[in-house]
């Protein structure tokens, strides 16, 4: 009959259970939360010119661009982002998306007045729960 209280197994189980831990850890890390709407929006100067990653619904289409809010429904307001790029045509109301792209501050004039926009790097994903 086996010794369940063999020191090797216990240390092998312990290296182990250390290694799923790190690989869990290091896919966390690697796939950044995605930013509000308005912490981006509120604070631009801090993320023009960087790629950032949003979280928000469709709010209105534009002629060459979505707002995008925090809230699923509402009037437009200034702190809504104006994002443009490719993929925006399968982007639906009341589904909360991640948005990953650049923060510009020039080359787009959005019906809120905001001066900056997200111009995506990749198509939008539906978020997860």
């Amino acid at each position: 009959m086996a010794c369940p209280h063999v020191p090797g197994r216990r240390l092998g189980l312990v290296v182990i259970i250390a290694l799923i831990g790190i690989v869990g850890i290091q896919s966390a890390l690697s796939a950044p939360r995605p930013l509000k709407v308005g912490a981006v929006s509120r604070h631009a100067s801090r993320y023009v010119g960087k790629q950032v990653t949003v979280a928000g619904y469709l709010l209105a289409r534009e002629s060459g661009y979505v707002l995008v809010s925090d809230e699923p429904g509402g009037r437009i307001g200034h702190y809504d982002l104006p994002v443009t790029g490719e993929g925006l045509a399968a982007v639906r109301p009341q589904v909360r998306y991640v948005f990953d792209g650049r923060l510009l501050d020039h080359g787009l004039t959005s019906v809120n007045g905001d001066p900056v926009h997200l111009e995506l790097t990749a198509p939008p994903a539906a978020a997860r729960p």
